[in-house]
């Protein structure tokens, strides 16, 4: 097995280019839970962040290595798919891989 080197999913989103879609995204799902408080608010932009790095980390194993392009089409599709699933109204699902 290789070596294992840890996803820094800030650097990631700014190497990437998607930081500020990503905080867009999180900014939509905050609108859409309504009045949340600061832990709430912040538990469930930490919630997403957990989940578009897991999401990363199966692509990457999948694949068995990323390159920075390969990054941003994963990244860009994970949060193409949660937008549309919020723009239907339905809650975006954790993403299992």
């Amino acid at each position: 097995m290789g070596p294992t080197v840890r996803l820094n999913l800030t650097k990631i989103l700014e190497a990437t280019g998607e930081l500020q879609n990503f905080l867009d995204l999180g900014n939509a799902r905050l609108k859409a839970e309504g009045a949340l408080s600061q832990e709430s608010s912040e538990a469930l932009i930490f919630g997403m962040a957990d989940e578009l790095e897991d999401h990363l980390r199966a692509m990457r194993d999948r694949q068995g290595s990323a390159s920075i392009k390969d990054l941003r089409i994963w990244t860009r599709a994970w949060i193409d798919e949660r937008r549309e699933m919020l723009s239907k109204g339905s809650p975006p699902q954790e993403d299992r891989g």
